[in-house]
């Protein structure tokens, strides 16, 4: 086991272990979850400012349906921007929108960029609340009680993260400074901010963690939304061979067969967009089918929206929030399932 592997998966099981941490039901509970927003002041440097829309509509829709809001990590950009200048910008827009929810319907879990909570107030919280609090982690109870589901940031142990921030730190400020001329390059643009330099490797050790403790781990941080453990590319992957092993049986009527085509074509188009925005990632479980053990929140960073993970009375879904309403739905579910099967096949 790599050293980083290693602090990575000692890290994960202190968390699990530690009695302390915060445990909250999902029977008949609803719960939102959105990381990796990294809210900056407006200006160039600030990769999430063109979703702010998207942001808006997500968090009253939530809002209005009774859910509760868990942040989960790297909300602000606190590595390029003072909580000052982001609280400017944002502060009648995103964070009123949030403070919507009152202070018993949200949630922090602090991440790698947004760590510096203590002794601050925080915008995202009602004014009598006073300091903010973050947790490392939450823990989640299945509809028997039993805590199963265990939520972080995702950047624990990551070198980048943990090891040497103050490095990173000094860099990323730098590069703020520098960054509207690089854009003019063309060789720096907002689509990039999709694609996190977290290794594919760290990312398959949390999934590994996951799958040996018998847990489900939700998180973000590498700005891939990941549901039951595999990519929307992977799941369209999955729906074009099912249908294409649909067309080959002999008995299936034209009609069928026709219609077949038309979605196949359909969802190889959706396939090419993911490939084209890099995410198409590799498979967590190389050798065998993947336990929907892992789930990522993605990020508010793509050129087209944002995704959300729901957890509502018993279901889990993935949620794409589209920046473009013009002739689109605001959101679309790009998948769900039971908790209840997903907890069975984790133990299977």
């Amino acid at each position: 086991m790599s050293n980083t592997k290693q602090i990575t998966w000692e890290r994960l099981t202190a968390l699990w272990a530690d009695p302390g941490v915060r445990i909250l039901e999902t029977k008949k509970a609803k719960y939102v979850l959105i990381s990796d927003l990294h809210l900056g002041d407006g200006g160039e440097a600030d990769d999430f400012v063109k979703n702010e829309a998207a942001l808006q509509r997500l968090l009253a829709h939530y809002q209005e349906h009774g859910f509760s809001l868990i942040l989960l990590g790297d909300i602000e950009e606190f590595w390029q921007f003072d909580l000052a200048h982001i609280q400017k910008r944002y502060n009648d827009t995103v964070y009123a929108a949030m403070r919507a929810f009152g202070a018993e319907r949200i949630l922090r879990v602090f991440g790698n960029h947004d760590g510096e909570w203590a002794g601050m107030q925080d915008p995202a919280r009602p004014a009598s609340q006073g300091a903010a609090l973050a947790d490392e982690a939450i823990k989640l109870k299945d509809a028997a009680g039993v805590p199963r589901i265990l939520l972080v940031h995702g950047h624990q142990g990551s070198t980048d993260a943990d090891k040497y921030s103050w490095f990173s730190r000094f860099f990323v400020r730098l590069f703020r400074g520098i960054e509207p001329l690089v854009r003019l390059t063309g060789l720096y643009g907002h689509s990039s901010a999709t694609k996190s330099s977290i290794a594919k490797d760290y990312e398959r050790t949390f999934y590994q963690w996951a799958k040996a403790n018998g847990v489900i781990v939700v998180c973000g941080h590498s700005h891939r939304a990941i549901f039951a453990s595999r990519s929307y590319a992977h799941k369209l992957l999955a729906e074009i061979a099912a249908l294409q092993a649909e067309n080959s049986m002999s008995r299936l009527s034209k009609q069928k067969r026709q219609q077949n085509l038309l979605k196949i074509s359909q969802l190889e188009r959706k396939l090419e967009e993911e490939k084209e925005k890099g995410r198409l990632i590799d498979a967590l479980d190389p050798d065998s089918a993947p336990l929907p053990c892992y789930f990522n929140t993605g990020c508010g960073l793509y050129s087209d929206g944002m995704t959300a993970l729901e957890i509502d009375d018993g279901e889990m879904r993935l949620v794409k929030w589209n920046r473009d309403i013009a002739g689109a739905p605001p959101f679309e579910v790009y998948d769900r399932e039971s908790l209840e099967k997903l907890l069975k096949d984790i133990l299977l």
